[in-house]
């Protein structure tokens, strides 16, 4: 039995896939993501950058036995990598909740067998 696909705007699409999104997919949630990367850039770029350069210089100093470079004696090790961990593991899970919505809409990728693939018109 051949695939459906099914002509749009934007190419051919796989319609049994497109008709499984058209019943559960909230476009909404790509934007959800633009906002999610926006604070992603924000955070790594400038917080997340220095907190592991903090990070750094605390295991530098402990690990290798050097000089200390961090002038806080009230900030303790433990705190900022659990810290930074559970920010990253927030981030990590929202960037799954992402991963997941653009596999499903990669699912609308044709399939042709053999080229003779019944076409509809949308």
């Amino acid at each position: 039995m051949a695939e459906r696909i099914r002509k749009t705007a934007f190419g051919p699409v796989n319609a049994a896939a497109l008709e499984c999104l058209l019943e559960s997919f909230e476009t909404q949630s790509l934007l959800g993501a633009v906002d999610q990367v926006d604070r992603l850039t924000e955070w790594i770029g400038d917080s997340f950058r220095k907190d592991l350069l903090r990070l750094h210089g605390m295991a530098h100093t402990i690990i290798n036995n050097a000089p200390k470079t961090i002038s806080s004696d009230k900030e303790k090790i433990w705190e900022l990598a659990g810290s930074l961990a559970m920010e990253l593991e927030e981030m990590v899970e929202d960037l799954g909740a992402t991963l997941e919505r653009l596999h499903q809409l990669a699912k609308l990728a044709p399939e042709f067998a053999e080229g003779d693939a019944e076409e509809e018109d949308s």
